[in-house]
């Protein structure tokens, strides 16, 4: 057989096999893709809602914890505005009120106690334009509505008696109440926490709209009968920047987001919706049967989710689908939304996408697919014609050059050869063979001189396009590094380690670059004498540590003019194969601008702003060591709570700023009594703790506490006024009158009030006596004042506590 003849067979064979093959592979994966891209598209589609319906819970979440920490802050103002003006009490003497209840509108009469605040009666002010005292003066101050509320009946309906939350006709709601049942029968959350002496926090019914708010119980001086209740809140529709945030949300290409009620009055009730004829409006109740029967759907998924257990990092979400049209002239599309409850707001949020939407991404995967396999199949066919075209013109380009070369070859070798490749075979390659072992000596030597001046040239030639590549990236990199506030430098072992490279901008420092690389400038002269021994025990610390360390420092530098800079310094060592160190590269960044705002950080969170004292914080912390310390090594500690006498007669007669500078002279005067480990802190207001750790007897308290009554005696001078000002004082002493933080502090605060009822001016340390007539239940430096730290630590001990009145 020819050689033509198995080049033109062979090929044929390879090409048709290898095409059929490629064609039944890709109708194989078309079919296998297709069935993916499905069910890829219904994840996507399932992923995207519930990305979305996540998100706008997320958004309301947080909007809600920002919420109720503003109306936190707001209650805690009009509880203090409330004590400020005498607290709420009442009169012996009764009214007569016409009560209505917000939901059902029913009136029924009843006679209640005058609720006075201080000695002042809050009256019966419907008028909005005479003023109701505490609720206008907290609506002034904060922008929100507030409420007092007095507590009609054993059931707990909370009577309106002071109110600027307003009718429909614009008077004030007073007279209104929330009932201890809702219109449905079940029980008002709002009255429920009320009763539980707990304070409620959420959406609420109030008057005639739903709220954000947040109630207060008011007990008696027992702590243990409610009495009324303080409320502060606002409108839902005022969230007009989260409303506008779902309403801006498109899910695919048209679908959207909207927010159902799921309960009491709003319930079925289209609370956000970008279709503004159905915004405002109950679904549950519209005309058209699909909307009825999509919104009954959706509020019992609502319901599903408020009844599953969840953590509380974790959102759940329910998938719904159906049928949806926007006019009954349009054609129903078929939807998919994801639905999620957020039970702080009562809120049902539907995130729902069109299918069809998303029907032009998965035809141009079929259509892409279909004309894969068209090609496929087409470049397959015309393969196997080339391939019959080019074996037939290979097969002739190939015998034909070898019958010509077999001449050719048997004239150049004549006689010059001796290597054979000693073939036998009787076609043209072996012919060629012979021809080409008549060839290959002369040749040998021609080619391999012509091989090798070609690497030559090539080689000296790619040398110096790197070279010139180098030099020009160099260039570049020193520009870049020269405008950019980061110093760049490199150091080289040589005879002595010296600075090889240091970038221009080391002038911001005041020095110039040649200043360090020819020497007049040793590197470790500019660091701050404290830090030499630490940037260099870190160095040679890294150069002992092996191979590809890097080394980040922080210290001061020396700049020119003498001032102290801050600088954050990072090395890169490099070693030569032995694993030596052979030269240092890195760079070095001014941060002095950071420290100074690090350290003023530090000042705000732990320092009080006025004296310059530790305030709760830095006690805090500082008393948990002590405590800490002490039951290590089996010392003493002790605790002086003070509180300066009559000291709100200064603040009423002369004015905040006296006040103030007596503050800050009282804070001087405590600092000069104790030793350098001891610590004055400051809680707020009047109040003053002094911190006694490492006692070796107990009579170094009472040395202290002299010392205090002794500097306090000397009057204050403010401005031309000379104020007597005295200290009472409370002591206590670890172990012996407790071991635990909020023990010790409840005992000191005791004392203190002890002290004070001996008349004043004077310290006491704490006995059992004191503590059986004492009404204080516990004081905290880290917890809501109605919350004491000894409660937290042991739930057991909580209890209702009624702050005291200081006489100051």
């Amino acid at each position: 057989m020819k050689i033509r003849t198995k080049i033109i067979g062979m090929g044929l064979m390879l090409v048709l096999i290898t095409a059929f093959t490629i064609v039944g592979i890709s109708i194989d994966q078309v079919h296998v893709l297709d069935t993916a891209i499905d069910e890829e598209m219904e994840s996507f589609i399932h992923n995207e809602t519930r990305k979305v319906a996540e998100s706008v819970y997320l958004m309301c979440r947080s909007v809600q914890q920002l919420q109720d920490e503003s109306l936190k802050r707001n209650l805690d103002v009009a509880t203090k505005l409330l004590d400020k003006q005498g607290g709420l009490s009442f009169s012996p003497e009764r009214v007569r009120w016409s009560a209505e209840n917000q939901f059902d509108k029913s009136v029924k009469a009843i006679e209640l106690p005058k609720v006075l605040v201080g000695a002042r009666w809050l009256g019966q002010n419907a008028d909005i334009t005479r003023e109701s005292p505490i609720v206008d003066q907290v609506q002034k101050t904060l922008g929100v509505t507030c409420t007092l509320f007095q507590r009609m009946n054993e059931s707990g309906d909370m009577l309106r008696v002071a109110t600027n939350v307003l009718n429909d006709d614009g008077t004030r709601a007073i007279g209104t109440y929330i009932p201890q049942r809702n219109p449905d029968g079940s029980l008002n959350p709002v009255i429920g926490a009320l009763m539980s002496g707990k304070p409620y926090v959420g959406s609420s019914f109030v008057v005639n709209d739903w709220y954000v708010t947040r109630y207060e119980p008011i007990m008696d001086n027992t702590g243990k009968h409610l009495v009324g209740a303080l409320y502060v809140g606002y409108r839902q529709e005022s969230l007009e920047s989260l409303r506008s945030g779902i309403l801006d949300l498109v899910v695919g290409k048209t679908g959207y987001v909207y927010i159902l009620g799921s309960k009491g009055s709003q319930r079925g009730k289209m609370l956000i919706s970008p279709l503004t004829r159905y915004d405002g409006k109950s679904a549950i109740l519209n005309e058209d049967r699909q909307i009825q029967i999509v919104a009954h759907r959706l509020l019992q998924k609502a319901s599903q989710l408020s009844r599953r257990p969840h953590s509380n990092d974790e959102i759940p979400v329910i998938f719904e689908q159906y049928p949806w049209r926007h006019r009954a002239e349009e054609p129903y599309r078929a939807k998919l939304v994801a639905v999620t409850y957020f039970e702080p707001w009562d809120w049902v949020i539907v995130a729902g996408a069109y299918r069809d939407d998303y029907a032009d991404i998965q035809n141009r995967f079929v259509d892409s697919l279909s004309r894969t396999v068209l090609s496929i199949s087409a470049a397959a066919l015309g393969i196997v014609l080339l391939s019959l075209v080019i074996g037939f013109y290979v097969s002739r380009g190939i015998v034909r050059p070898l019958e010509r070369a077999i001449a050719l070859f048997e004239r150049i070798g004549k006689g010059r050869l001796d290597r054979h490749l000693n073939m036998t075979q009787g076609d043209e390659i072996g012919q060629l063979a012979r021809a080409f072992d008549r060839m290959i000596d002369n040749l040998k030597d021609v080619t391999a001189s012509r091989n090798e001046l070609n690497r030559e040239i090539i080689e000296r030639t790619r040398a110096e396009s790197e070279l010139r590549a180098t030099s020009a990236q160099r260039q570049e990199l020193e520009s870049i590094v020269n405008q950019s506030p980061a110093v760049a430098f490199l150091w080289r072992l040589r005879d002595k380690w010296a600075a090889e490279f240091v970038s221009d901008n080391i002038r911001q420092f005041g020095y110039e670059p040649t200043d360090f690389t020819s020497g007049k400038v040793d590197f470790l002269s500019i660091v701050h004498p404290d830090d030499v021994e630490k940037a260099l025990s870190a160095a040679i610390s890294a150069i002992k540590r092996g191979r590809d360390e890097q080394l980040s420092l922080e210290f001061r530098l020396i700049k020119y003019n003498g001032d102290i800079a801050w600088v954050d310094v990072r090395l890169w060592l490099g070693r030569d194969q032995g694993d030596a160190v052979t030269h240092f590269q890195g760079v070095m960044l001014d941060v002095s601008d950071r420290k100074k705002a690090q350290e003023q950080v530090r000042q705000l969170a732990f320092y009080d702003a006025l004296t310059g004292l530790p305030n709760r914080t830095l006690l805090a912390n500082r008393l948990d060591q002590s405590l800490a310390q002490a039951q290590r090594d089996g010392r003493m500690l002790a605790l002086l709570y003070l509180d300066l006498d009559r000291f709100k007669e200064i603040n009423d007669t002369y004015g905040h700023a006296a006040g103030d500078m007596v503050l800050q002279a009282a804070a001087q005067r405590l600092n000069s009594c104790i030793r350098r480990n001891d610590t004055v802190a400051r809680l707020g207001g009047d109040e003053f703790v002094v911190l006694l750790p490492g006692l070796e007897n107990v009579d170094q308290p009472t040395t202290v506490a002299e010392k205090i009554l002794k500097v306090m005696k000397v009057p204050f001078q403010v401005e031309s006024q000379q104020l007597n000002v005295t200290p009472s004082i409370g002591m206590v002493l670890y172990p012996e009158h407790g071991q635990e933080l909020g023990v010790l502090l409840k005992r000191a605060d005791i004392a203190m009030y002890a002290a004070k009822s001996r008349g004043r001016n004077g310290y006491a340390c704490f006995s059992e006596e004191m503590e059986k007539d004492s009404q204080v239940v516990g004081t905290s430096l880290r917890a809501h004042p109605l919350k004491p730290l000894e409660c937290i630590a042991r739930p057991e001990l909580a209890a209702s506590r009624k702050p005291q009145k200081k006489d100051r």
